[in-house]
């Protein structure tokens, strides 16, 4: 591995961590008791419904663990557990207008907690964080091809 990619490698592992609690610390704020691993599957679920094996592979946790999650967010009346209309025997999750509206509340919330965080920066530097947050974005969303990044 390149120096200046094991540079960048070991900034992205040092900066996640401190995103990720500014983000728990501001959806706790928001009195819904969302932990941070239920927001990327409420969000996964506010575009459609899925199965339990889809959820648990798209979030790379195994079946008990999503089903536990699952439990966690139907309790809470955020998703509901409906059989599928093309094969009874599959159970589908969907969102609830109640999880919907959580999760457009806690999105709203979070996205101002970060913007206030951000507003600091310069025009300049702004454009510079779009500009690496879309090349992290693309690292992390495509195929992986084993390619080497050279410096």
């Amino acid at each position: 591995m390149a120096r200046k990619t094991r540079i960048a490698a070991r900034q992205v592992v040092e900066v996640i961590p401190l995103v990720m609690r500014t983000l728990a610390l501001e959806m706790r704020s928001t009195g819904y008791l969302l932990a941070p691993v239920h927001c990327p599957l409420m969000v996964m679920l506010a575009e459609g419904s899925h199965n339990l094996s889809e959820l648990a592979e798209t979030q790379a946790v195994s079946l008990p663990t999503m089903s536990n999650s699952i439990s966690a967010l139907v309790e809470r009346g955020w998703v509901t557990r409906v059989r599928a209309p093309h094969d009874r025997r599959m159970v589908l999750v969907e969102l609830t207008p109640a999880g919907r509206t959580v999760l457009e509340e806690v999105k709203r919330s979070v996205e101002g907690r970060v913007g206030r965080l951000l507003a600091s920066l310069s025009p300049a530097e702004c454009d510079q964080l779009l500009t690496g947050l879309e090349v992290l974005c693309g690292c992390f969303t495509r195929p992986a091809d084993g390619a080497q990044s050279s410096e």
